[in-house]
């Protein structure tokens, strides 16, 4: 368009300049030269049209490509969260379903005849440990600290010598501590330490031992906790936030 108006109108213009005799020969020169500049430049922009067009087209395809993409991530996120979702569901409708199943053993433990005078061992009991154990565990997780209580606490009755029964005392003292029952959560830390004197979870559990006499403004006895941890678990991650605790610089 810009470059037809350029031509037509030097088109135009040059007759009428020519036959008036107003234009001397070195002005006719430096109109042609001037037109040959308008020319160039005329051409340099539609490049630089082209150039932004393909441009544009490139990132409009992108940006159709990125919504794709978002599209399915949220299409693949939705079928995750179904998924979890089912899966909370089930984990609740078989923890249900083990309650129901201790609490008719346990009436039937406690109908007399059914054990024998002096009998004190464990009854039997047919289900998994694993899937009661993952049971109280989810309560956890889903901030149910009683019903996750009552469920590591009937594991440990039924299974007191699995390997899962330090994490189940330790999980027991953690729920009280997230109620703010310190005592009692003293009370179960204690026993863990007491009762399984090589789990794993010593440590948190004087970690957290430490932070409740902390919290009651007993710096005696925290740091009693404080001290055991650091000397008997140097490498242990809770032994950092101990000294921490107690002011001590690596």
């Amino acid at each position: 368009m810009i470059k037809r108006i350029i031509i037509w109108g030097s088109i135009f213009l040059l007759p009428i300049a020519l036959n008036l005799g107003c234009a001397s020969r070195g002005e006719i020169v430096r109109f042609k030269n001037q037109l040959n500049y308008l020319e160039r430049s005329n051409q340099n922009l539609e490049k630089d049209v082209a150039d932004l067009d393909s441009l544009l087209i490139e990132e409009l395809k992108e940006i159709q490509r990125l919504r794709a993409d978002i599209n399915s991530s949220f299409g693949s996120m939705d079928e995750r969260l179904q998924i979890v979702e089912n899966w909370l569901k089930d984990s609740d409708s078989r923890f249900n379903e083990l309650v129901k199943k201790m609490e008719l053993r346990k009436e039937k433990s406690l109908t007399p005849g059914t054990i024998s005078e002096g009998d004190t061992t464990t009854p039997q009991v047919n289900f998994d440990p694993q899937t009661l154990y993952e049971a109280a565990h989810l309560n956890v997780i889903k901030g149910n600290y009683d019903l996750a209580i009552l469920g590591f606490g009937d594991f440990i009755s039924y299974f007191p010598r699995s390997s899962l029964a330090p994490s189940a005392q330790y999980w027991i003292a953690e729920c009280h501590y997230a109620k703010d029952d310190f005592q009692k959560a003293k009370d179960e830390f204690g026993k863990l330490v007491q009762r399984y004197p090589h789990s794993d979870k010593i440590p948190s559990a004087l970690y957290k031992l430490g932070l409740i006499y902390t919290e009651e403004n007993d710096r005696v006895k925290a740091n009693t906790y404080f001290g055991e941890l650091i000397d008997k678990y140097p490498r242990a991650p809770e032994t950092k936030l101990a000294k921490e605790q107690m002011g001590i610089k690596d």
